[in-house]
């Protein structure tokens, strides 16, 4: 698992042009830049991700497929596709319901990091650490839950 050092602008024209690309797809959604890289000055695996809120997120999946993003895992209230494919991704789209739960949660999330540095720099000492571990994404998101849940329960006092 690499972690890059920040490249914000760089960062910020490829959400822009995924951006773009799901806005001409969906009309309407709402898209917002998350995770790591949406916090500017953290070092970060390489991979964009885009929060794409919807009213249902229902067919929205086929949508994204048609244009060429790859499913790679689904739930009822979730959808995850990646760009251009898993071994090489250079974005991760997540499909949600705009107004939802994981909507609040990933927003959340991403403003408290951005207003709090120090916190950020924890985060990334923290990715840091485990990408030192592991090369598996799913290990890798589960050893961060402990420290999201923290980020959240204080963003939610706040």
């Amino acid at each position: 698992m690499e972690l890059v050092p920040a490249n914000p602008s760089q960062w910020a024209t490829r959400f822009e042009r995924h951006r773009l690309q799901i806005a001409g797809i969906l009309p309407g959604a709402k898209i917002e830049h998350i995770g790591s890289t949406a916090i500017g000055h953290i070092r970060a695996k390489d991979v964009v991700d885009v929060l794409v809120g919807v009213p249902e997120v229902g067919s929205v999946a086929e949508l994204l497929q048609q244009a060429g993003y790859i499913l790679e895992g689904e739930r009822p209230s979730h959808v995850w596709l990646c760009w251009p494919h898993p071994e090489q991704r250079e974005a991760v789209v997540h499909v949600t319901q705009t107004g939802g739960e994981i909507w609040h949660k990933r927003l959340a999330f991403r403003d408290y990091l951005r207003k709090h540095p120090a916190e950020a720099r924890a985060y990334e000492a923290l990715k840091l650490e485990i990408a030192t571990r592991t090369d598996d994404w799913g290990e890798y998101t589960a050893q961060k839950a402990a420290f999201v849940t923290r980020i959240l329960q204080s963003a939610a006092e706040s």
